[in-house]
């Protein structure tokens, strides 16, 4: 009986250890996982999205260019600081300057003076190889 029980015991601490080292382990992957990183970003993973690509050239219509600054694995990369190019023709409001946990910039744009044009997006001084491409009509 006590050897029963001596081997119950032995069992239980057993699968208590592999358990704790377990959960020990997927709260260290998790943790690291899809973390966000507040200081390097890659220019190659960084894009814009434009959205409506074309918009009346009213000065009420507004076409919202979203920057995303992304690090090399992807992930987005919090509080980097974003500047569109500049042009008369334009109106450009700066909705999100700052990038936030998902690296992602906003601004909206509007004109009253129809015409094709290409910004230029800054990261920290640094200039994306992609232009933002809008049209007003």
């Amino acid at each position: 009986m006590k050897k029963l029980l001596f081997f119950l015991f032995l069992i239980l601490i057993v699968v208590a250890l592999f358990s704790g080292f377990f959960w020990l382990y997927e709260a260290q992957y998790f943790k690291t996982r899809a973390s966000i990183s507040s200081t390097s970003f890659s220019v190659e993973n960084s894009y814009v999205f434009v959205s409506p690509l074309k918009a009346p050239a009213d000065g009420k219509e507004k076409i919202r260019v979203t920057v995303f600054v992304l690090n090399n694995q992807g992930l987005g990369v919090l509080g980097k600081r974003t500047v569109l190019g500049t042009d008369t023709k334009l109106n450009i409001e700066a909705v999100q300057a700052l990038t936030d946990n998902f690296g992602k910039a906003v601004f909206d744009i509007s004109s009253t003076q129809p015409g094709e044009y290409y910004l230029e997006i800054r990261i920290d001084e640094t200039l994306l190889p992609q232009k933002a491409h809008l049209t007003f009509y």
